[in-house]
């Protein structure tokens, strides 16, 4: 007895050692509390684990961790929600699950677009019209609402990324079969189209261009599918539609992105911010990229949003807040617009 009460102690405790050994193969990382909720840490509290610990982050620059920005997130979602109420999706999907969006900071309203598929749809052309809806960020109420489908376009559209040029008057449209469009404002009409395949982009179906931007004369157009954002000639330069160039697109230049492109802002210091597609923590974050492709900076967004699907971004012109858009967050019982403190001098 005595020597089994032996082998049995023996078993335990080289159980115990190699479980202890599995234990310590995980690589700590020191993680710093962030009290106030705004997605910074305080550098005199950290704690080390091998995954991020509840109410810890990874950033350490935190000067005042007791009275952050964290009440300054606000949220918008409540006029799309109303859109779709009103008949937006022809009662095929009871969310308005937004692509791409853009501030107007002169009227104060932001415009987004339903452009994800039905949920109950088993295809990619049995689509809904795609409205784009213009509400207020005082009120959260419609101001406008257009929609567009193959009736209107001639062609089956999945539009997926708004933004301006060199003023609000006219809104440019990234689709996901590879357009770009012109929707002037004022009229509700798309006056300009552009080709992508014209310049060989060709991809499948819901895996086109998701992201959009523009930047001293050039888009930026992000594809999905290629995880890869193009430089773009549009000429918007060409004004009368008898001229050559009206709708010609040309490429520049491209470059590689590490998760695909789901939503692209320009900054005033000519570098890209870029949302993205992915699992994990892709989109809790705002990756940097210079227009020559090199990834300057990963900007952690504040502990208190929860972003299940980000899919456009905006940052206003006095760089205090970023506008987020999440795609996913009314099915989840969340938020369709984040608008969360910001500052370039936290994505270095």
């Amino acid at each position: 007895m005595k020597y089994l009460r032996l082998a049995i102690l023996l078993a335990l405790g080289s159980s115990l050692f190699f479980s202890c050994n599995k234990e310590d193969d995980c690589i700590e990382t020191i993680w710093y509390q962030d009290a106030d909720g705004d997605g910074l840490g305080n550098p005199s509290n950290t704690q080390s684990a091998c995954t991020q610990p509840d109410g810890y982050v990874s950033n350490a620059t935190d000067t005042d961790d007791t009275s952050g920005n964290s009440a300054t997130i606000a949220t918008y979602g409540d006029a799309l929600a109303a859109q779709v109420a009103a008949g937006d999706g022809n009662g095929i999907d009871n969310s308005f699950r937004i692509s791409g969006l853009v501030i107007n900071e002169t009227s104060n309203t932001y415009f987004a677009v339903n452009g994800v598929h039905p949920i109950n749809s088993g295809n990619y052309t049995a689509y809904y019209p795609k409205s784009i809806v213009e509400a207020s960020l005082e009120t959260d109420e419609i101001v406008n609402a257009w929609s567009f489908d193959a009736s209107t376009l001639g062609r089956d559209v999945d539009m997926e990324a708004l933004c301006f040029a060199e003023n609000t008057s006219k809104l440019y449209i990234g689709d996901e079969y590879n357009f770009i469009y012109e929707l002037d404002l004022s009229s509700g009409q798309v006056t300009r189209e552009w080709n992508l395949a014209d310049i060989g982009i060709s991809t499948s179906t819901d895996r086109g261009v998701e992201a959009l931007t523009y930047l001293n004369g050039y888009f930026y157009a992000g594809i999905q599918e290629e995880r890869r954002i193009y430089q773009l000639d549009l000429h918007l330069d060409a004004t009368d539609p008898g001229d050559a160039d009206y709708q010609k697109v040309e490429s520049l230049s491209s470059f590689a992105v590490n998760n695909s492109p789901s939503g692209l802002f320009a900054g005033q210091n000519g570098t890209l911010y870029m949302v993205a597609f992915g699992g994990g923590n892709v989109n809790q974050n705002i990756y940097n990229y210079t227009t020559s492709g090199t990834l300057s900076c990963t900007f952690a967004l504040p502990s208190t949003v929860d972003i299940q699907q980000a899919d456009g971004i905006y940052i206003d012109s006095n760089e205090e807040y970023a506008y987020i858009a999440d795609s996913q967050g009314a099915l989840n019982g969340l938020y369709s617009v984040y608008r969360i403190p910001w500052s370039a001098s936290d994505c270095q």
